[in-house]
């Protein structure tokens, strides 16, 4: 028997807007039966009927969480949308991490800011 989990929790450091996110996630029972059913893949075998046995956790700006089931790229679906909680932190932790986001990034932020829409 494989064990389905209850709770994800997850706490991460947003460098484009230098805040840290965490959320308790409650795993809804009927994610495990709808993982659970064959959906469609490709295979070199050719196409195949398998589980969407990932599920893939997105972390976007304004602690945005997007969670997606998938067995592979292109038969992924949507299972919810949740909002994380900001904490307090020091964003000195993340100096260099910083520092180098700004070099690859710092042009278009200072342009567009942050998106907080689209994901």
């Amino acid at each position: 028997m494989e064990y389905f989990p209850d709770y994800i929790g997850i706490q991460w450091f947003s460098l484009a807007e230098k805040k840290y996110y965490q959320r308790l996630i409650m795993v809804e029972p009927e994610w495990e039966q709808l993982m659970s059913q064959p959906a469609w893949t490709k295979s070199s075998q050719g196409p195949q009927f398998r589980p969407r046995n990932f599920l893939v956790l997105g972390l976007a700006p304004g602690g945005e969480i997007v969670i997606w089931m998938k067995g592979q790229i292109g038969n992924e679906v949507e299972l919810a949308r949740l909002q994380a909680n900001e904490l307090e932190g020091d964003s000195g932790n993340y100096s260099a991490l910083l520092e180098g986001y700004r070099k690859e990034h710092g042009e278009y932020l200072r342009r567009n800011g942050v998106p907080l829409s689209g994901w």
